[in-house]
């Protein structure tokens, strides 16, 4: 990767750390040393956030995008969100659609399929009232190992119905 290339993704990430502080009032950060794994940002409590910042991105770079963010998110017990940005065009966020239906299992926010795309404002009303971290309603349990196995299978909807970890 290019310094260029560095540069924009590092701007990327502070713009959408700025976006996400606002809209939460949580105190986000870019995550400055960063290894294979590791949350762009930091200070989003109980989210692994993924930030890519491109000039076009094809749904099949999203798709992409979505399953290593999941991939990382599972390996910390965290829940996924990726944020991404067109040049020109505005922030989006994906993130698991199992939240919205009262369901926390990893194998029903796996695919690609199984997830939500919306505004990032949409996102930060969903995680501001289901903070993953210290939300007592969710009994939070990851199969991480069967979740990954999983991973772009298309009989993933098949997972959440073998899903027996649900909102209490």
């Amino acid at each position: 990767m290019g310094a260029m290339q560095r540069r924009k993704g590092g701007d990327g990430e502070r713009e959408i750390a700025a976006l996400v502080r606002d809209l939460t009032g949580w105190d986000v950060r870019r995550r400055v040393r960063q290894h294979e794994g590791d949350s762009d940002l930091e200070g989003v409590p109980g989210w692994c956030v993924e930030v890519k910042r491109h000039a076009r991105a094809t749904r099949a770079d999203v798709r992409g995008w979505w399953e290593q963010t999941v991939r990382q998110a599972a390996s910390d017990g965290l829940l996924p969100v990726l944020f991404w940005r067109q040049d020109r065009d505005e922030w989006r966020g994906v993130w698991p659609v199992a939240l919205l239906l009262g369901v926390q299992c990893a194998q029903t926010w796996m695919a690609y399929a199984l997830s939500v795309e919306g505004t990032v404002e949409a996102w930060a009303a969903v995680a501001r009232n289901i903070n993953a971290s210290s939300c007592p309603r969710y009994s939070v349990r990851w199969k991480v190992a069967t979740a990954i196995s999983d991973l772009g299978n298309p009989s993933s909807v098949e997972a959440f119905d073998r899903c027996d970890t649900r909102v209490e």
